[in-house]
């Protein structure tokens, strides 16, 4: 038996989850609950090794509702922030280097924003984030 919620293998004759802590078997009225989908808020930050800056890294955020693009601004003072909601990306594309990446996405109305300077480990875990949370 599984965890209806985090997936865990549950043994027969418990009562919880011991991942999640989820009742097994709940009551009729928690299983007709919309399927509302809750997601952690995640956060990414380009290398300096790869190009990033050392004092203020670009940043990705993904929170349940939108991309959090935050970057140094050109004139080294602050920090530029740009929000997409998900129902705004039509596309996602890997521009990969040799050891760093690029993270393009592509919105509604021809809008490009590249995330730039992320190892490649972390940009396939912000496509998969991504397209994880697009299809839902």
């Amino acid at each position: 038996m599984y965890c209806s919620k985090c997936g865990g293998e549950i043994n027969e004759e418990a009562n919880f989850c011991s991942n999640c802590g989820q009742k097994v078997g709940g009551s009729d009225a928690s299983n007709n609950k919309v399927n509302a989908i809750e997601f952690e808020t995640l956060s990414f930050s380009s290398r300096f090794i790869l190009g990033g800056s050392l004092f203020t890294p670009d940043r990705v955020i993904i929170t349940s509702k939108e991309l959090i693009y935050r970057k140094r601004n050109s004139h080294f003072i602050g920090v530029d922030e740009i929000a997409i909601p998900f129902k705004r990306i039509s596309s996602i594309e890997i521009d990969r280097r040799l050891i760093s990446t690029s993270i393009i996405v592509y919105t509604m109305g021809n809008e490009v924003v590249k995330l730039k300077n992320f190892s490649i480990g972390d940009a396939k875990k912000i496509r998969e984030v991504l397209n994880q949370r697009l299809n839902n």
